[in-house]
C-alpha cells in the first residue's frame, strides 16, 4: 500500500483523526476471541501509515456468519458512514466486512458522505479512482472462495461416508459409540435398547400417538440421546426417532441441503432433491426394512399435512386425537354434524361439546360433562361383563375350533391377499406399457403414488399373516377370563387420564352424542349411542371368526342426571295404582339420600307419565332433532354468523 501524506487525510474536527475499526469472526469452533485483537492491532498499525497525528479509534467487533445481511452491525456501520463523524474505516480484509456485492455497496455508502475506507489484506483504498473495480474483484474472489471450499468439503465427507461409513452424525439413543470410533461400523446397540424400542414402537402402531409413547418412556425412565437439549421425551422427539433410518441398519445423509436466502444472506436447509446417501450396517438394525416402512407409512398417512382425504364425508382417521387427551376428548363425536367433541364446552374445564358449535357450524351448544360420561360408560360396560356368562359355552368353541382348524380365517386371508398381489402385478405391467407407450406424463405421478400405496398395504398384510402363522393366538380361554382383563383395567385406571382414555378407545368403537328432552319440556339433555367391541383388548381375538359379533354391544348412555320427577315417576305411579294421593305418596317415597318429595313432584311426576301414555311412548324421552323454538337458552342458531354445515357427506345414523 503506498504511503499517503498527511495532506490527504484531514481530520473533520481539525485536531484528532476519527477511525473506525470493524473486526469479525465468525464463531467457529476452532477460532479464538483472540482473532479480534489481532484484528485490532492490524488496522491501528494501517492507521500509522496513512496519518502520524493524533487518532482516536472506535471498534466494532462481532461474531457472525459474512454472508448474512442481517446482522445489526452493518446498519451500526452505514449509520456511522452517514453520520459523517468519521474520517477513517479500516477493515482487516474486506470479508471482514460482510461477501458478496453488498460489500461494494456499504463503501460506496462512505465515499458518498467523505469518509475514506480501506481493507488492508485486499489493498483497497476508496481514495483510490479504481477502489470500486478492486471492491468487486475483492467480492468476486471471496464468493468463488467460499462456494469451492464448501464444494469440496461436501464431496470429501460424502466420499467417506458413501466408502468408509465415515463423517458420522451424532448418536441417538440406543447405540453406544466407542471413544475411538472412526465409522458407523464401529458403533454398537445398547443391549438393553432392543426391548424398550420394539415395546415403543408396538404401542405407536396401536395409539398412532407419539406423545403417549414419550410418556411410556418417561414413566419407565428411558434416558434421550446424549446431546438432545431436553432430557426428557416429548412427541415430537418420539418421531424423530422412529423416523432416523439408523434404526433399520441404513443411516443417513443429505437428507437436506443449504439453499442461500439472497435477501437476508441466511442459509436455510431445505429438502435434498436428490435425495439421502445410506451407508449399510446392519449390525445397528432394531427392525427389518419392511417393518420400519410400515411403521413411517403409517404414521404418515396419520400426519398428512392434517389434511387427509375424507372417506363418505368424514376423516377417516378421526377417531385418532391429534394430541394426548382425556376419553371422550376428540373421540366423541356429534350426531347432528358429525364433528368430533372438545373439551372446555361453553367455559367449563371439564365439559365437553361439538366442535362445530365453537364455529358457528353446528346448533348443538348443549355441552355435557367428561368425568361423569366415563364412570356411567365404565358401570354400564362392567354391567355388560356379567350378561356374557350365557355365551361363554360358545365363546369356548369358536375359540377351540379356530385352534384346531389352524386359523381357517387366516387361509381365506392369505387367499385374498395372494389374488390382490397378481392383480397389483397386472397393474404395474400395465403402468408400464403405459409409459414406454407414452413417455412420462404429469398424470402418471398419482397413478403411481396409487400402487406403491396399495404395494405397501399389500406387504403389512403378508408380514402380518407370517406373524400369526408363526406365533400360538393370545386370547382368553373364557369369557371370565375377559372380563378379570377388562376389570383389572377400570381397577387399576385413573378415569380421567390419558392413559385410560388410550384403554377406552380399543373397545369402544362409536362414542355419538345427541339430544333428548322429557315429553312434557324441560331442559336439553345429552345421550350417546355407544358401540362397543370388547375384544379390542386382546388383538388377536379378531383373528377368530364369531367371537367379535358375541362381543359387539351397542346401548344408549346417558350423559346427565335424571330429573326428578322422573326419578320417582315409576314408584308414583305404582302407589297411585293402590288409590293413595300425592300426599300420601309423597310420604312413601324415599328421594336423593334419605329425603321425601313434594306433594307437587308427585303430582309432576304422573302428569309425566299420563302423558307418556298419550303419546304412546315407552320411555318420556323424545329424540331431538332439530332446535325447539321453546327452548330460549339454546339460541346459536339464531346468530347472523350461524351457517348449519355438517361434515361433507356426513348422513346421521339410525338411533
Amino acid at each position: 500500500m503506498s504511503r499517503r501524506s498527511e495532506s490527504e487525510l484531514q481530520p473533520r474536527n481539525g485536531h484528532t483523526l476519527m477511525v473506525g475499526i470493524v473486526c469479525r469472526i465468525s464463531g467457529c469452533a476452532k477460532q479464538k476471541d483472540l482473532s479480534l485483537e489481532d484484528q485490532e492491532d492490524n488496522c491501528k498499525e494501517a492507521t500509522k501509515e496513512v496519518y502520524e497525528g493524533p487518532s482516536e479509534f472506535r471498534v466494532i467487533a462481532t461474531k457472525g456468519k459474512g454472508e448474512r445481511l442481517d446482522r445489526p452491525e452493518l446498519e451500526e456501520i452505514e449509520q456511522a458512514y452517514r453520520s459523517e463523524e468519521y474520517d477513517l474505516f479500516v477493515y482487516d480484509d474486506l470479508s471482514r466486512l460482510i461477501r458478496g456485492g453488498e460489500a461494494a455497496r456499504l463503501l460506496g455508502v462512505g465515499v458518498d458522505h467523505a469518509t475514506r475506507s480501506i481493507c488492508v489484506d485486499d489493498g483497497i483504498d476508496t481514495f483510490d479512482e479504481t477502489w470500486e473495480e478492486d471492491a468487486l474483484n475483492a467480492c468476486s474472489e471471496n464468493v468463488a472462495h467460499n462456494q469451492r471450499t464448501s464444494k469440496r468439503l461436501k464431496q470429501k465427507l460424502m466420499h467417506r461416508f458413501k466408502k468408509l461409513g465415515r463423517a458420522m452424525a451424532r448418536p441417538i439413543a440406543g447405540y453406544v459409540v466407542p471413544d475411538d470410533a472412526v465409522s458407523y461400523d464401529d458403533w454398537q446397540k445398547h443391549p438393553s435398547a432392543e426391548s424398550w424400542i420394539n415395546v415403543g414402537a408396538d404401542l405407536l402402531r396401536e395409539t398412532q400417538n407419539c406423545s403417549a409413547v414419550a410418556d411410556h418412556f418417561n414413566r419407565i425412565d428411558i434416558p434421550v440421546g446424549p446431546y438432545c437439549r431436553r432430557k426428557t421425551w416429548y412427541g415430537a422427539m418420539v418421531r424423530r426417532f422412529y423416523a432416523n433410518p439408523l434404526l433399520k441398519g441404513t443411516p443417513g445423509r443429505g437428507f437436506k441441503h443449504s439453499v442461500k436466502h439472497h435477501g437476508s444472506g441466511r442459509r436455510k436447509p431445505m429438502p435434498n432433491p436428490k435425495g439421502p446417501t445410506y451407508y449399510d450396517a446392519p449390525h445397528l438394525a432394531f427392525f427389518t426394512s419392511e417393518e420400519f416402512d410400515e411403521l413411517q407409512a403409517l404414521l404418515k398417512n396419520k400426519n398428512a399435512c392434517y389434511k387427509r382425504k375424507a372417506v363418505d364425508g368424514v376423516d377417516p382417521l378421526w377417531r385418532v386425537p391429534r394430541k394426548r387427551t382425556r376419553f371422550p376428548g376428540q373421540f366423541g363425536c356429534c350426531w347432528y354434524c358429525g364433528r368430533h367433541h372438545v373439551w372446555g364446552g361453553n367455559g367449563i374445564t371439564d365439559n365437553l361439546m361439538c366442535s362445530g358449535s365453537r364455529e358457528w357450524l353446528c346448533w348443538n351448544s348443549v355441552g355435557y360433562d367428561g368425568r361423569l360420561a366415563v364412570t356411567n360408560l365404565v358401570e354400564r360396560i362392567t354391567a355388560e361383563l356379567y350378561q356374557l356368562d350365557g355365551f361363554d359355552a360358545q365363546y369356548r368353541e369358536l375359540v377351540e375350533s379356530a385352534t384346531r382348524s389352524d386359523h381357517s380365517d387366516i387361509t381365506c386371508r392369505r387367499n385374498k391377499l395372494t389374488n390382490d398381489e397378481q392383480s397389483l402385478a397386472v397393474q404395474k405391467a400395465n403402468f408400464q406399457n403405459a409409459i414406454r407407450a407414452y413417455g412420462p406424463k404429469p398424470m402418471f405421478k398419482n397413478e403411481l403414488d396409487e400402487i406403491e400405496a396399495l404395494e405397501r398395504k399389500l406387504n403389512a398384510e403378508r408380514r402380518c399373516l407370517q406373524r400369526i402363522g408363526q406365533n400360538r393366538l393370545q386370547v382368553p380361554a373364557s369369557l371370565s377370563e375377559l372380563r378379570g382383563m377388562l376389570e383389572a383395567e377400570f381397577a387399576q385406571g385413573v378415569h380421567d387420564s390419558p392413559e385410560f382414555g388410550d384403554f377406552l378407545r380399543k373397545i369402544v368403537l362409536d362414542f355419538r352424542v345427541y339430544l333428548v328432552r322429557l315429553c312434557d319440556g324441560g331442559h336439553l339433555l345429552p345421550r350417546a349411542r355407544v358401540q362397543l367391541s370388547l375384544d379390542g383388548v386382546v388383538p388377536d381375538a379378531a383373528q377368530i371368526p364369531g367371537v367379535g359379533k358375541i362381543l359387539y354391544r351397542e346401548f344408549a348412555l346417558d350423559l346427565f342426571e335424571q330429573s326428578q320427577r322422573e326419578r320417582i315417576r315409576e314408584r308414583a305411579v305404582g302407589f297411585a295404582a293402590q288409590g293413595l294421593g300425592p300426599k300420601a305418596i309423597a310420604a312413601r317415597i324415599v328421594d336423593d339420600g334419605d329425603k321425601h318429595p313434594t306433594a307437587t313432584a308427585v303430582r309432576n311426576a304422573l302428569a309425566l307419565d299420563r302423558l307418556m301414555q298419550q303419546m304412546g311412548l315407552a320411555t318420556p324421552y323424545v329424540h331431538i332433532t332439530a332446535p325447539p323454538e321453546d327452548y330460549a337458552k339454546l339460541r346459536r342458531h339464531k346468530n347472523a354468523k350461524y351457517r348449519f354445515t355438517p361434515l361433507d357427506g356426513y348422513v346421521p345414523p339410525t338411533l
